[in-house]
């Protein structure tokens, strides 16, 4: 992750050079949610070779990046941000310095980006269109739960359909990481509007559901609500 200007770190690569540690606040989100932004990271000088494991700050096309190790081979060292997709790769004399104490801050932040960045939504992936699947085709309707009141006028399983499928485009955001970020954008919602599609339709062959246009239009209004909440961030992100 980007955490600064060549100005900068030529200040902390003198003072590693001289075998101090320093200080830095952490800025950038790829090493979530090992590391959020205002973490205060320790940087030590590097002993001998670091292993695979470590967090380490090393120069990278023109930028200083502060990565995990995650194999060696023939004295190449490839990182990964814990959250990200994609490698890089660098020779031993790239590597300035090597993570050795953090002191964390935003507890209920680490706690979201825990579970919604991109290591946390490779682990509940299954778990949430299993979830889906639970909610769309059990016979839920032999449980005597009260869906068809109303909330301010909104019908509750209306209601429950949007909200369940507000979280589909997360899920699926990683899954079209090779694709350009247009690309990206309309794949990631049109997956999600035809998983909502494809949930309310088996219902019409199941003898103890009920196929309604308007929980399929519910599926596509929390689709596309959470969709949008995705790009929103995003931009927010590349303008800070």
């Amino acid at each position: 992750m980007k955490v600064g200007n060549e100005i900068f770190f030529a200040a902390v690569e003198e003072q590693i050079a001289e075998g101090k540690r320093v200080k830095i606040t952490l800025v950038g989100t790829s090493m979530q949610p090992t590391l959020c932004e205002g973490d205060i990271l320790t940087l030590a000088p590097v002993d001998g070779h670091p292993a695979v494991g470590d967090v380490v700050l090393f120069r990278y096309q023109g930028q200083h990046l502060l990565h995990r190790i995650i194999s060696v081979a023939d004295g190449t060292y490839t990182t990964q941000g814990d959250n990200c997709v994609s490698t890089e790769s660098c020779r031993r004399d790239a590597i300035v310095a090597r993570l050795v104490a953090v002191e964390k801050h935003h507890h209920v932040k680490r706690f979201v980006l825990r579970w919604f960045g991109h290591r946390g939504r490779t682990q509940l992936r299954p778990w949430y269109f299993g979830l889906l699947a639970i909610l769309m085709w059990a016979p839920l309707n032999g449980l005597g739960v009260p869906l068809d009141n109303y909330i301010f006028g909104l019908r509750a399983d209306h209601l429950l359909h949007a909200s369940v499928y507000l979280f589909c485009p997360l899920f699926l955001w990683d899954l079209y990481g090779r694709l350009g970020a247009q690309g990206r954008r309309w794949a990631v919602w049109a997956t999600a509007v035809g998983v909502g599609l494809l949930t309310e339709s088996v219902q019409y062959l199941l003898p103890y559901r009920g196929y309604d246009v308007n929980d399929l239009v519910a599926n596509t209004l929390g689709v596309t609500l959470g969709w949008l909440v995705i790009l929103l961030i995003r931009r927010y992100k590349s303008m800070r």
